[in-house]
């Protein structure tokens, strides 16, 4: 049973890629069920109707979860470079053996609850917990070859752009919380490898976005995530939403675009942006000739 707080927990030493998801009442989010008890009809321009959008992506037709790696490569499931031997499996929360989880939580809480608590964010262990085994989560694991160690995981939902506010608001997107990396296996292209199979994941499930929270005290996340072609700061955008809270200020959300009808749209707003720029100061330079 995964819905236990754990106990008696063996402290693990962990690192963190840079993403993260706080202990806040939020983090239970919107989440992945949004496309089997939501009516709501929302609807955006790339994708449709999105709670069809969200159930296809995370069922299959058969009604269980989908193994999103199972819709990629198959040389997505392993890391041999660098001298590293990693297996990457893909595991639904509800369904996390609960060792495995005892060992995500417990290099979460080395390496991130001094961060949570400092920007704001704030930890809380029953609520993190709940967070990795919920029915709503999904984990990538980074596992030794031989030995089986756990050496880094990712955990994340396919859920709207709201889901830091618990809202149904934005695109649906794949919203990254945690990206965590055992020291000994950062600068290897473990985090970047991670980054790319979610990528992947969103695109192959016709997702508008791929979105990470980053707390206000990382030092890690943003420049990790800013050097990676496409992420950006999209904090501004989540602040417009309804059920924003401008007075919170202990996170930011990176985001990546992954839909090619919105990139195409951005591209050609960004020239006809820049051709009224151009026109305004031709103006403004005949304007000023004697």
């Amino acid at each position: 049973d995964n819905s236990d707080t754990p106990d008696e927990m063996s402290k693990v030493t962990g690192g963190c890629g840079g993403k993260s998801k706080g202990g806040k009442s939020r983090s239970k989010g919107v989440g992945s069920d949004v496309a089997a008890v939501r009516t709501v009809k929302l609807s955006t321009s790339a994708n449709g109707d999105v709670v069809s959008t969200l159930r296809r992506a995370l069922r299959n037709d058969d009604g269980t979860d989908r193994d999103l790696l199972n819709d990629l490569p198959a040389g997505l499931r392993a890391l041999k470079r660098s001298g590293l031997d990693l297996v990457i499996e893909f595991h639904s929360g509800k369904k996390l053996n609960r060792a495995d989880a005892k060992v995500c939580l417990a290099i979460c809480r080395e390496e991130l609850q001094e961060e949570y608590e400092v920007s704001g964010y704030g930890w809380d262990e029953e609520d993190k917990w709940g967070e990795l085994t919920s029915s709503e989560s999904r984990l990538l694991l980074f596992r030794e070859a031989v030995g089986r160690r756990i050496v880094g995981y990712a955990s994340f939902r396919l859920t709207l752009q709201g889901e830091c506010w618990n809202c149904m608001e934005g695109s649906p997107c794949l919203f990254v919380y945690d990206l965590l990396v055992l020291p000994e296996y950062r600068r290897k292209g473990v985090g970047k490898q991670a980054l790319l199979t979610l990528e992947m994941a969103a695109r192959k499930a016709r997702l508008a976005y791929v979105c990470a929270l980053v707390t206000s005290a990382s030092a890690l996340g943003p420049p990790f995530l800013s050097a990676i072609k496409g992420w950006r700061d999209d904090t501004a955008a989540v602040l417009q939403m309804d059920a924003a809270d401008p007075d919170d200020d202990s996170f930011r959300v990176y985001a990546k675009c992954v839909d090619t009808s919105i990139l195409q749209a951005e591209q050609q707003s960004q020239s006809v942006q820049a051709y009224a720029r151009q026109l305004a100061a031709q103006l403004a330079a005949a304007s000023a000739a004697p």
